[in-house]
């Protein structure tokens, strides 16, 4: 009788692991195939049809997930240099970039970073990652990819043709009071260094450039072409320099260097007191929060200029 116990508990062990071998395969079958683009093509990973804890560790994308509703089990902790994002994120547990064993512990079923992350191998042993090419999507394909990632693509067209209608609104306005050819430089001072913008880098970029229709001056419209950005020298300030000069740089950071040269003073757009100082720290991102505050923003400084 007991060996007749014994053989019929083995069964049902046999039996459990047939069961969970069962189920291994059907939760596989609850995954989906996704394409990524990336500078030499495009990149096929597979990922969780409906992800139920995912770890962000590209802070880009943390404010386009969670404008979807998406189920965020960590987020990268740069998150909170942002004014705006720091509130969204407020209850959700902060990773550190490169804190591979925490991203571990929160046991995610999906995690977002950038390609650049040296961690990537170590983050596909622990689940499925999407390693981002920055530089291959605009902010509204960024949007419709993250819609894709948690299935909310037809959310992300409403946001979409709404944030079109409105910014197409607001550029019209905006030319009418600057007028249609008006040019638009885009300036930050970091690490004692001079950088310029292209059309989708951030610092308002998007919003200037895409959304409102704003002009480039051609020189910076050359020169960013390639990378979307240039770092220049103080001396090349005036051949980059278009009829507005949005600066950025973070709150209550001390003048920049280069803004207290004779060259500077001697711009027409600081002449003409046509320069528009904005927070690096909110003005970083391009997620649906961000855009709202900085397409406010912006439009309300242009209109006085």
């Amino acid at each position: 009788m007991k060996r007749l116990l014994l053989s019929i508990i083995a069964l049902v062990f046999v039996l459990a692991a047939c069961g969970q071998s069962g189920d291994s395969s059907s939760s596989k079958g609850e995954m989906k195939e996704l394409t990524l683009k990336t500078a030499n093509g495009t990149e096929k990973v597979e990922i969780p049809k409906d992800p139920k804890r995912i770890v962000v560790l590209a802070p880009t994308y943390a404010g386009g997930l969670k404008y979807l509703d998406a189920n965020i089990a960590g987020v990268v902790e740069s998150v909170d240099q942002s004014p705006v994002l720091t509130k969204k994120f407020k209850n959700v547990t902060k990773v550190g970039a490169e804190d591979v064993e925490k991203v571990a512990s929160l046991k995610p079923d999906l995690i977002l970073t950038y390609n650049t992350d040296k961690n990537v191998k170590k983050l596909k042993k622990i689940a499925p990652t999407l390693a981002i090419d920055y530089g291959q999507y605009n902010y509204l394909e960024q949007q419709e990819l993250l819609g894709k990632i948690v299935g909310k693509e037809d959310e992300v067209q409403k946001w979409k043709k709404d944030w079109e209608k409105q910014t197409s609104q607001d550029g019209k306005e905006i030319k009418k009071q600057l007028g249609d050819d008006v040019t638009v430089s885009i300036f930050e001072d970091f690490d004692k260094k001079i950088y310029a913008y292209g059309k989708n880098w951030g610092r308002g970029s998007e919003v200037i450039y895409q959304a409102f229709d704003l002009n480039m001056p051609s020189e910076l419209e050359k020169a960013t072409e390639k990378e979307g950005w240039t770092e220049i020298s103080k001396e090349e300030i005036a051949k980059y320099a278009g009829d507005i000069i949005v600066s950025a740089q973070t709150k209550d950071a001390a003048e920049p260097e280069f803004q207290q040269t004779d060259m500077w003073k001697n711009l027409p757009a600081v002449q003409k007191d046509r320069v528009i100082k904005v927070d690096s720290n909110v003005y970083w991102y391009n997620d649906p929060y961000t855009l709202e505050v900085m397409r406010k923003g912006l439009k309300e400084k242009l209109m006085s200029k």
